[in-house]
């Protein structure tokens, strides 16, 4: 069983690094292109979550600020893995729909 502050800090990790990434997609999806907003929200998580390291780590609290960096890491994998699978999706379908035609 982890630690209740080791707990928090991976959640609060994996919370950052998915609403990173929910809000960039969103925001492209509606744009349909890079916008310097979706460009610019990544790197600011990122600077989020380094910050809240650096606060850990000082605090001599090394293991949750490990935890915090990995379940933002966890988020960023797993949120590009499941786009990655959802546009091979999505272009198969296409050349599908094509072959059928």
């Amino acid at each position: 069983m982890l630690p209740r502050d080791v707990a928090i800090a991976c959640a609060t990790g994996m919370g950052l690094g998915g609403l990173g990434l929910g809000t960039a997609l969103a925001l492209h999806a509606r744009a349909d292109e890079p916008t310097w907003i979706v460009v610019s929200l990544l790197p600011l998580s990122l600077v989020i979550v380094g910050v809240l390291y650096l606060v850990l780590a000082r605090a001599r609290r090394a293991r949750a600020s490990d935890w915090l960096a990995l379940g933002y890491t966890a988020a960023v994998v797993l949120a590009t893995a499941l786009l990655m699978l959802w546009e091979a999706a999505r272009e198969l379908y296409a050349e599908m729909n094509v072959a059928v035609w």
